[in-house]
């Protein structure tokens, strides 16, 4: 009798850990579904960006904003942060300096290069006022030892003196989570009106 009620046990524990797989997987993809009619519009400079309601601002500065998920233990951010600089050095430039200063190094078979604003913007004004774009998205080794999934937008118009540059970090087996909501976070920005 003893046995049976030990086993009884484990069983009980493994239906419990299922459910809550199964009540997860649900979640994620009811998110996935309900995402535009869920986000929230948030204003950056002259970007409005509609951003999914369980992403959490962390950090929000003139011209820098990060959120993360606060209600998972996923390794992800965001970060979405405009950088003013010299309008003469170019994205490539700016964006190899950053994978240098970062000792990253992208795996080559799986890295997706875009430099084209109507590709990465659905609206029309955008994709005209951000004539000087590129996307870098894959998986990378960082300072050798840590895999990490990594996506980077580098856009600007030359008139507002900077750029921005929005990434979304997170480890390789997360980056399938919420990286798509990031792209389609960019994809749906709209730029507003000067005031």
């Amino acid at each position: 009798m003893e046995n049976i009620l030990n086993n009884l046990w484990d069983w009980a524990i493994l239906a419990a850990l299922l459910a809550g797989a199964l009540y997860t997987l649900w979640i994620v993809r009811q998110e996935s579904s309900t995402f535009i009619e869920e986000s929230y519009l948030i204003t950056f400079g002259r970007l409005s960006l509609p951003v999914p309601t369980w992403w959490s601002i962390t950090k929000q500065e003139k011209g820098l904003i990060e959120f993360k998920r606060t209600d998972t233990r996923y390794d992800w951010y965001a970060r979405f942060e405009f950088i003013h600089g010299d309008v003469n050095i170019s994205l490539p430039d700016i964006l190899h300096a950053k994978i240098e200063a970062e000792e990253l190094d992208y795996d080559k078979a799986d890295v997706v290069i875009e430099t084209e604003a109507r590709h990465l913007f659905k609206d029309e004004a955008t994709q005209k006022h951000f004539v000087e774009v590129i996307r870098v998205e894959g998986k990378a080794s960082q300072r050798i030892e840590e895999r990490v999934y990594l996506d980077v937008y580098l856009f600007r118009n030359k008139a507002e003196g900077g750029y921005y540059m929005c990434e979304s970090r997170s480890s390789v087996l997360n980056g399938s989570v919420e990286g798509p909501f990031f792209e389609e976070c960019l994809s749906l920005m709209k730029l507003e009106p000067k005031n």
